[in-house]
């Protein structure tokens, strides 16, 4: 996997020797190493025996995933839910009392002690899944309507 000819111009990176991914162009010269972060740009691996890219036989193993990667998948699936709990709500609100509406509108916004901003977020997992299971229930209400 390449991630940098200007940090490896000879040779692919291992990234379970080096995490880093390392800025290239901008007028980065070759073999110059300026951190980009660590793991950066990467949502899966090579299997290990791939790893340097220089295996003697075909590699059958798939790629290993990541936390970034398995974390994008949840934020998919977050954001089906609130779009499916919309289009729900768009369809059957009015067969629910407005206080009901309110609340399921309510779970459209994303709580402020999950996420303030890109930088402000919650550490808490518990957070994220009460409010998606919260969803959920209101999917669930709202299909029977």
């Amino acid at each position: 996997m390449r991630m940098s000819a200007a940090a490896y111009p000879d040779r692919l990176q291992n990234p379970y020797e080096d995490p880093m991914g390392w800025t290239s162009g901008y007028g980065t010269p070759p073999g110059t190493k300026l951190p980009w972060g660590n793991g950066d740009r990467r949502f899966i691996y090579p299997p290990e025996s791939a790893a340097d890219g220089n295996q003697a036989e075909p590699v059958l193993e798939g790629p290993v995933d990541s936390i970034r990667w398995e974390m994008l998948r949840d934020g998919i699936e977050d954001y089906e839910y609130l779009a499916i709990l919309k289009r729900l709500l768009d369809a059957r609100g009015d067969k629910v009392a407005a206080e009901k509406q309110a609340a399921f509108a309510k779970l459209l916004e994303v709580p402020a002690k999950i996420t303030a901003n890109m930088t402000t977020f919650t550490i808490d997992p518990k957070q994220i899944e009460k409010h998606r299971d919260a969803v959920a229930r209101s999917i669930e209400e709202l299909s029977r309507q």
